[in-house]
């Protein structure tokens, strides 16, 4: 067995290269925002500590720099090519109409309750109130008859417990929507129109204009919701009628301040005031 003389090691230079490129990749994806386009803000800590990790870990094997080594194994170096070459050209976050592309206008107003139920589950999920139980057959007098046995289903209420949501003035019948609550909102409105008819509501959001069945005076004002990453956002919001043209355009951020009323069961907005509006600092909407 012969050993190379002192002089650099190439496979540690190489491994040590990978891992610190990786942890100050991550970083400036992590302090940047963009490590959004992969998973939700909670991870933001363990990214920072992952970081660092990697950081650490490229000084403590950068001690056997020069150490000799009879056998290179440089290829095990590649598990972390493509995670670098992901992290040095991120993606661009989508806009929302393209991840709203060919929508109508009933799914925007439709996804905005966010405990809609699949078509082909309702059997299972149904809310059974007092009117909807089975009653047993009546049996004639003198009929032999057995009376068939009732049966038993549970009860599943769809509608979660009502709670204070912030924003809400019942005495001037105002809706103030912050940015962080504007997902909470959607699904308020979304679960119970009725209650808020008439409301005057402010809120801010994305133009959407790009929908099937979309009237001139309609446009749907809409925030991305992410639930994993930007693969799998998805438009969530509320339809809102302008009473002329439309002065803004798709993905312009607005203020709007308008007139609750219910259409066709849904929440829409009757727009009484528009504003642009510089984009927040947190544009999506976290579910979870």
């Amino acid at each position: 067995m012969k050993l190379k003389g002192k002089g650099l090691n190439p496979q540690v230079l190489i491994e040590s290269g990978c891992y610190f490129l990786f942890g100050v990749l991550l970083f400036r994806l992590t302090i940047t925002g963009t490590y959004l386009n992969y998973v939700t803000p909670r991870m933001k800590p363990y990214l920072y500590g992952l970081s660092a990790l990697m950081i650490l870990w490229a000084g403590v094997n950068g001690k056997n720099l020069f150490r000799p080594q009879y056998k290179k194994r440089v290829k095990r170096c590649l598990v972390l090519v493509v995670p670098i070459l992901l992290f040095a050209v991120p993606p661009a976050p989508p806009a929302a109409g393209a991840m709203v592309k060919g929508l109508s206008s009933s799914s925007i107003t439709s996804s905005s309750g966010g405990y809609q139920i699949p078509e082909e589950s309702r059997e299972d999920y149904e809310y059974y109130g007092q009117e909807n139980l089975e009653k047993p057959e009546q049996v004639e007098e003198g009929n032999d008859l057995e009376v068939p046995e009732q049966k038993t289903r549970t009860v599943i209420q769809t509608t979660p417990p009502s709670f204070e949501i912030p924003g809400l003035n019942e005495e001037t019948k105002t809706i103030d929507v912050s940015d962080e609550d504007f997902g909470v909102w959607v699904n308020e409105l979304g679960m119970n129109p009725q209650k808020y008819e008439g409301y005057t509501i402010t809120m801010k959001g994305l133009v959407l204009t790009d929908l099937e069945d979309r009237k001139d005076n309609e446009f749907a004002l809409v925030r991305l919701s992410m639930w994993c990453c930007a693969a799998d956002m998805a438009p969530m919001g509320l339809m809102t009628e302008v009473p002329g043209d439309m002065p803004f355009k798709e993905n312009d951020w607005i203020t709007l301040t308008g007139n609750v009323k219910v259409k066709e069961g849904y929440a829409v907005i009757d727009a009484l005031d528009m504003k642009e509006a510089e984009k927040p600092s947190e544009e999506y909407v976290y579910p979870y």
